[in-house]
C-alpha cells in the first residue's frame, strides 16, 4: 500500500481527483512563491507533472559573500516562469529575485510580480490550509483535523514556509488552478479546494535537519541574558557550535554557523575541508600566525556598504579599517606564499597519512559551487590549476600541499595591492597638526617669568563656522600680568563645559588665519566629500576581488577552529563514503565528555543490508539517549567537514537527520505533547529515504502503554520491512516490544542493550533490593530489567 493510500484510509468518503485537475495543472506555467523574514526563507512552488506543491524553508543570509544563495539554488530547482513576493519584501531581496541566469545553467527566464502582504500572512495561510482537501483524505474530515494532518506532510511550525505555501494556494485558487469541492461550508469561509499533494523537500546538495532536531541535538543553543530589563545580548551557550567555534572574525563566526545550519554533502568539498582540517592541526604555528592577521581583518565589504550608505558623514576611521583589513589580507597572502613554495617543509612528518588524493585532485572550486550561485569574480579562482594534492613525493621528499593553500593564492590577488594604494595615495592618516604649531608660536612669546601662569591651562587653536579661527584656553581665564604683556589676546566668549568648555580670544595670529582662509569649511568638506565619494566608487569596482578574499580568510578561520578543536579534543577524521552504510569505533557524545570524568565509548555498526533498524533498551540514566544523540552528531559534524569524536568512522552521506527527542510546541497548530509525538514519527514515515538518520527516543510515553506499544512496533514493523530502510535507532522502555508476536525478527532489526550490573546485597534476598551498577556499555541482546529499572 502507498504512503497515499495509508493517508486516506478512513471510513468516511475521499476525494480522489480527476484527470482533468492535473492536466490543468501540468499545462499553467510553474508558479512559485518566496517569503524572506530574519534570515529566514520560505519557499513554495508547484510541480507541473505531478500536481503537487512542494514547501521549504532554510537559513539565508543577506550580506556577505553568500548573500541570498539558498534562493537561487531554489530557483535553480524549481525552475518556475513566474515568482511572487510580498509587498513588503526587503529590496536587495527583490533584486536577488529579479536576478536571471545564464544560458549554460539550463534555467528558464522568469517574471517577478509583488502582491499584496496580507496574501503572505500566516492568518490567511492557516485559514486556507483549512480548506485544502487532498488526494485520499476525507472530505468530512474537519479543519483543525486537516491541520493536523497536514502538520505530517509539512511543518506548520516553520513559518516563512507556510506563508509561502498560503500564498501560493491563494494565488492558484485566484487564477483558477485549483477545483473547488461541492462541500457544506459556511458562505463566509473559502470554498473547499482539491490539492494533488504537498510535502516539504530539501534542496540537493544539503543535509536536512529541522529545528527540532538541532534542539534536540544542541546543535545551537541561545542563552539569553539575565537581565529582568531585557538589558544585553543572548550569546551561544553549551552546545556543539559553541564548543568548535573558535574563530577569531567576525566573518568566520558567520561563516562557521552558516556551515552549522547547511551541512553539504558533496563529497569533494567535504573532503577539501578535513584535508585543510587535518594539516592544521600540525601546523600549530601556522594557526598562530593566521589568527594574529585574521584578528586585525574586517569585514570589507560591510565596511563599503557603510562608506555609501553614509556619504555625507564620512569617518576616517572607516577608510582607516579598509585599509589595514586589506594589508592584512596581504599578509595572509604571504604567509600562504611561503607554504606554497617548494623549498618549504610540511609542519609534520605525518601529515600527509591524512590527506585525501580524490579530494585533491581538482580545484577548490567546487567548495564555492556546492554552496550555490558563484560570486562575481569567481571565475578567476576556477581557473586556477596548481596542483592541490595532499601527499608527499618520496622520490624528490617534496610534499603537496593541501588545496586551500592553493585557494588562497587564488582569491588574494594583486587586486589587492591596487585597493591599498587607492586608499594610502588619497587619505594621509599620519598628516600632522598644523594648528599646533600655531599654539607653539604662542606659548613661545611668553617670558620665562610669567609661564608657571599658564602650566594649569590646555592652549588649542580651533575653526568655529562663522566665527573662525579661535585660540581656546581650558582651565581658566588669562590672568591680568598676561593680558598685559599679550596685548593683541582679546576675549571673545566663554564656552559652557563639554567639548566647547573654556576661554576663546582673538589674537593676531587667529586675525590672520582668517584673512588667510576665510570661511572655507564648507568648501573643505565639499571636496573632501567628493574625494572620498570618488575613492568609494574606485574601491567598489574592485568589490568583487574583495569579496572573495575576504569569504577565503572566513573559510579559513573556520578550518582552523575544527583544527583547534580536533586536536584539543582527540577528534578523528571520518570517512566519508558514498556507500550507505555507518560505522563508528569507540564513539563519544562530544559535550557528554566534557562533564563527566571517565565517558565510556561505543561502537555502532549498519550495513546496507542488515541491522539498520536497531531497538535499543535498557533502565533509565544507563546511557541510551546519550548514546543515540552521539551517532546522531558524529554523522552531522562528518557532512560538515569536521574530525569527528570517535576512534574510527566511516560515515554513508547522508540526506536527512530525523529525531523524536525533544517536543517543540507550535503556536500555529496547538497540539499535545503526545500529538507533536506522533507529527514528528508520521513525518518520518512519510519522507525518510534509505539515506536518513533517524533517531527514536522514548515514543508512546504520552499515552496508555498498550498503544504506545502498539504504535512503536508498527512503526519498527514498517521501516524494517523495507528494501533499504533508513538508518534508525529506537530507545525504548517497553519491554513488551520485545516479544515475537507483538514485533516480528527480521534481518534489518536488531536489538542492543546498554549494560548494566544488578548487585543483591547479603542481607536481603528481595529481587527489589538490587544496586544497579551502569556500565554505559552497548552489547547485543535486550535488557532482562527493563520493566524493573524504569523510572
Amino acid at each position: 500500500m502507498s504512503q497515499r493510500q495509508q493517508v486516506g484510509a478512513s471510513d468516511s468518503p475521499a476525494y480522489s481527483g480527476s484527470a482533468s485537475d492535473a492536466e490543468q495543472l501540468a499545462d499553467i506555467g510553474s508558479y512559485m512563491t518566496c517569503h524572506w523574514s530574519s534570515n529566514q526563507l520560505g519557499v513554495a512552488y508547484l510541480d507541473q507533472a505531478t500536481g503537487h506543491v512542494h514547501v521549504m524553508q532554510t537559513h539565508d543570509d543577506a550580506t556577505g559573500p553568500f548573500a541570498f544563495q539558498m534562493l537561487q539554488l531554489a530557483k535553480l530547482q524549481a525552475n518556475p516562469s513566474t515568482v511572487y513576493t510580498s509587498s513588503k519584501s526587503d529590496k536587495l531581496f527583490l533584486d536577488k529575485l529579479r536576478d536571471s541566469f545564464s544560458e549554460a545553467s539550463g534555467a528558464a527566464p522568469h517574471q517577478v510580480r509583488i502582491e499584496k502582504a496580507s496574501l503572505f500572512s500566516m492568518e490567511h495561510a492557516l485559514r486556507l490550509l483549512q480548506n485544502i482537501h487532498l488526494r485520499g483524505v476525507s472530505v468530512t474530515m474537519s479543519g483543525t483535523d486537516r491541520l493536523h494532518l497536514l502538520n505530517t506532510h509539512i511543518n506548520l511550525a516553520a513559518t516563512q514556509q507556510v506563508c509561502a505555501a498560503g500564498a501560493l494556494l491563494a494565488i492558484l485558487h485566484r487564477e483558477g488552478h485549483l477545483s473547488p469541492l461541492q462541500t457544506e461550508d459556511s458562505d463566509d469561509m473559502p470554498a473547499a479546494m482539491f490539492l494533488e499533494g504537498l510535502s516539504e523537500i530539501s534542496l540537493d546538495g544539503f543535509l536536512t535537519v529541522d529545528s527540532a532536531s538541532m534542539l534536540a541535538l544542541q546543535i545551537f543553543q541561545e542563552d539569553r541574558h539575565p537581565s529582568a530589563m531585557g538589558i544585553g545580548q543572548s550569546k551561544e551557550g553549551f552546545s556543539v557550535f559553541g564548543m568548535l567555534n573558535s574563530c577569531v572574525s567576525s566573518m568566520g563566526r558567520r561563516l562557521l554557523r552558516l556551515w552549522f545550519l547547511r551541512p553539504i554533502i558533496n563529497l569533494d568539498v567535504l573532503n577539501q575541508r578535513q584535508d585543510a582540517v587535518h594539516f592544521f592541526m600540525h601546523a600549530p604555528d601556522v594557526i598562530k600566525s593566521v589568527k594574529a592577521v585574521l584578528r586585525k581583518t574586517r569585514d570589507i565589504p560591510q565596511l563599503l556598504r557603510r562608506l555609501q550608505s553614509t556619504q555625507g558623514l564620512l569617518d576616517v576611521n572607516d577608510f582607516s579599517l579598509v585599509q589595514n583589513s586589506i594589508a592584512s589580507l596581504l599578509m595572509l597572502r604571504d604567509i600562504f606564499a611561503s607554504l606554497a613554495s617548494p623549498h618549504a617543509q610540511p609542519p609534520s612528518a605525518n601529515l600527509h597519512s591524512g590527506l585525501s588524493s580524490a579530494s585533491l585532485s581538482g580545484s577548490g572550486a567546487s567548495h564555492l559551487h556546492a554552496q550555490g550561485v558563484h560570486s562575481p569574480g569567481m571565475a578567476h579562482w576556477e581557473q586556477a590549476s596548481m596542483p592541490a594534492s595532499g601527499h608527499t613525493n618520496s622520490a624528490s621528499g617534496s610534499w603537496q600541499r593541501p588545496s586551500i593553500i592553493v585557494k588562497v593564492l587564488a582569491c588574494t590577488g594583486n587586486e589587492l595591492l591596487t585597493c591599498h594604494s587607492l586608499v594610502s595615495d588619497i587619505i594621509d592618516f599620519e598628516q600632522t597638526e598644523d594648528g599646533m604649531m600655531v599654539v607653539e608660536q604662542e606659548l613661545a612669546r611668553i617670558p620665562r617669568q610669567l609661564g608657571s601662569l599658564v602650566n594649569q591651562q590646555l592652549w588649542s587653536i580651533l575653526y568655529m563656522p562663522q566665527v573662525g579661527f579661535v585660540m581656546r584656553l581650558e582651565g581658566q581665564r588669562l590672568s591680568a600680568a598676561l593680558e598685559d604683556f599679550l596685548p593683541d589676546f582679546q576675549f571673545a566668549f566663554e564656552g559652557n563645559g563639554g567639548e566647547v568648555g573654556g576661554m576663546y580670544y582673538h589674537t593676531d595670529r587667529t586675525r590672520q588665519l582668517n584673512a588667510h582662509f576665510g570661511d572655507m569649511l564648507h568648501k573643505i568638506q565639499d571636496l573632501e566629500g567628493s574625494i572620498c565619494t570618488e575613492l568609494i566608487q574606485r574601491l567598489c569596482e574592485y568589490r568583487p576581488h574583495l569579496n572573495r578574499a575576504v569569504a577565503v580568510a572566513a573559510e579559513v578561520d573556520c578550518l582552523m577552529a575544527l583544527a583547534l578543536a580536533a586536536r584539543e579534543h582527540h577528534y578523528t577524521r571520518p570517512l566519508l563514503t558514498k556507500d550507505n552504510v555507518l560505522h563508528i569505533k569507540q564513539g563519544r557524545h562530544m559535550l557528554t565528555e566534557m562533564v563527566v570524568d571517565n565517558y565510556i565509548p561505543n561502537d555502532t555498526h549498519m550495513n546496507e543490508d542488515d541491522s539498520r533498524v536497531q531497538v535499543i533498551t535498557g533502565p533509565n540514566l544507563s546511557g541510551k539517549s546519550c548514546y543515540t544523540k552521539h551517532v546522531a552528531l558524529i554523522v552531522f559534524l562528518a557532512h560538515v567537514g569536521s574530525f569527528v569524536p570517535a576512534a574510527e568512522a566511516t560515515v554513508g552521506l547522508t540526506d536527512r537527520i530525523f529525531t523524536r527527542i525533544a517536543s517543540q510546541d507550535s503556536v500555529s497548530v496547538p497540539q499535545s505533547t503526545f500529538m507533536i509525538d506522533l507529527s514528528q514519527l508520521a513525518t518520518m514515515l512519510q519522507l525518510a529515504t534509505p539515506r536518513c538518520l533517524c533517531v527514536v527516543d522514548e515514543f508512546g510515553k504520552g499515552t496508555l502503554t498498550t498503544d504506545g506499544v502498539g504504535l512503536l512496533a508498527a512503526s519498527l514493523h514498517h521501516f524494517a520491512s523495507m528494501p533499504v530502510p533508513p538508518k534508525l535507532l529506537a530507545c525504548t522502555h517497553f519491554s513488551d516490544l520485545l516479544s515475537q508476536p507483538i514485533l516480528r525478527r527480521c534481518p534489518q532489526l536488531s536489538f542492543f542493550t546498554m549494560n548494566v550490573l544488578a548487585e543483591t546485597p547479603p542481607e536481603s534476598d528481595s529481587a527489589y533490593t538490587k544496586k544497579v551498577v551502569f556500565l554505559y556499555n552497548l552489547v547485543s541482546g535486550v535488557a532482562s530489567c527493563t520493566a524493573k529499572c524504569r523510572a
